[in-house]
């Protein structure tokens, strides 16, 4: 087994006594991870992955856990693997199971070790994550790092967490150049109103554009536009849009994060005013 990982079987194969095991593990020459399972030394985070693998051979790393593999989440506290149903092991604190049938379709392996396809994981993580941890992780890695397509197909599927992420690529904010853009993007998302993110009006790119209504969005970060040219340019620019028949809602980055809901409640009700009151 890879990373320094070890059963006990092996050990004795290559003639260790079962004493000669037991008496460097309290020396700290192995570590035991699982049962009869050992790394020699200290373990990382890969060494983990193989030692779940080492301990249950028909076991693929999942959830959060294979999320790390991918490139979507940091290592996690808690790994996650899933097996089939019919194995019942008690595991440690820093390991949980999940019995399931995996099909072929949503297995995969990365740096040798088996792991859940990312669009399965991305199903599975939204399972059992808040909605806000999800969210941001579709936002982040759907159509970068994991195939819409197959997401799209894993929703129709009637699996655990499938409603879940049907609602999030409901709500998906793909497009968002930054945290307090994304979060409005959803949030208006939740109330049935799509803005285009980022799109040209005139020589300026906003952030959220409506152009039945002629509103805009724009979303100020503290640190892009405390600057005394930044402050200038902005107001010209406001000015040009206002003349030209555009609505400009401006909002803090810092209130975004802190009342998300009362800015989108706000702009829903701008851009839903002035469609009424424009032709169509």
């Amino acid at each position: 087994m890879t990373y320094r990982i070890h059963t006990r079987a092996e050990l004795l194969a290559e003639g260790l006594a079962a004493t000669t095991i037991d008496d460097r593990c309290r020396r700290g020459v192995y570590t035991r991870l699982l049962p009869r399972t050992y790394c020699l030394g200290a373990p990382i985070g890969l060494a983990r992955g193989a030692a779940v693998v080492a301990w249950i051979p028909s076991a693929r790393l999942s959830h959060r856990t294979a999320a790390w593999l991918h490139g979507m989440l940091p290592e996690p506290v808690v790994f996650e693997a899933t097996v089939p149903p019919p194995i019942h092991r008690s595991a440690p604190k820093w390991l949980k199971l999940y019995r399931r049938a995996l099909p072929a379709n949503a297995m995969d392996e990365i740096l040798g070790l088996p792991t859940t396809t990312p669009a399965r994981t991305l199903l599975d993580c939204t399972a059992v994550m808040s909605e806000t941890e999800a969210g941001a992780i579709i936002d982040s890695h759907l159509r970068r790092t994991v195939a819409e397509d197959e997401v799209r197909a894993l929703c129709d599927s009637g699996q655990l967490g499938a409603p879940a992420l049907r609602r999030q690529l409901r709500e998906a904010a793909l497009y968002s150049a930054s945290e307090p853009e994304r979060l409005l993007a959803r949030a208006l998302a939740r109330r049935h109103l799509l803005l285009r993110p980022n799109h040209p009006v005139g020589r300026y790119i906003c952030d959220f554009v409506d152009e039945r209504s002629r509103t805009i969005v724009e979303i100020d970060g503290r640190e892009f536009h405390s600057a005394p040219e930044t402050f200038r340019n902005d107001r010209r620019r406001q000015n040009r849009l206002v003349l030209d028949g555009w609505m400009v809602l401006r909002y803090a980055a810092a209130d975004v994060f802190t009342a998300v809901d009362a800015c989108a409640d706000e702009v829903v009700a701008v851009v839903r005013r002035r469609r009424r009151s424009r032709p169509a």
